[in-house]
């Protein structure tokens, strides 16, 4: 699959079953009742990345809001199968999502990535950025966080 080829999108109330049909992308697979009221809020975001009709990426996210300040887009999870890896996917979502957080009035898209260094350096290779610069700390799990400023 070329990656140009998979589309980036926003999930809404219509995409329940093509949600649930990616329930292996979730830490708990969702169900419809749960799938529904999270999309009906609207300070909650779903991103999907499709390779056709089936979700192969997901980026979850929430607005939140402190008085006298503009909201923010708290990103809480991103996944991608392991077959689509390596393509650039999860910029791609997060890219839609600070899309949607500008056009709601957001400041901000921010959240943390917990990896550990295997995962690091078998996805984004030796000496990559987020990877830890003791080569003992191979199982260690790192919590990077990371913020989107939006003019």
């Amino acid at each position: 699959m070329n990656p140009a080829d998979l589309v980036i999108r926003r999930a809404s109330r219509a995409d329940v079953d093509l949600v649930l049909s990616g329930d292996d992308l979730f830490d708990c697979p969702p169900t419809a009742e749960w799938t529904q009221d999270f999309l009906d809020r609207g300070s909650n975001l779903l991103v999907l990345a499709l390779d056709g009709d089936t979700p192969v990426g997901m980026l979850v996210a929430v607005e939140t809001s402190h008085l006298g300040a503009s909201p923010d887009l708290f990103v809480y999870g991103i996944r991608v199968r392991e077959e689509f890896r390596g393509q650039r996917l999860a910029h791609r979502m997060v890219d839609k999502a600070v899309k949607v957080a500008e056009e709601a009035g957001c400041s901000r898209v921010w959240g943390s990535v917990h990896r550990t260094e295997t995962q690091d350096v078998r996805i984004l290779g030796a000496g990559a950025p987020f990877t830890s610069p003791d080569p003992t700390d191979s199982g260690a799990t790192h919590l990077t966080t990371f913020e989107i400023p939006i003019p």
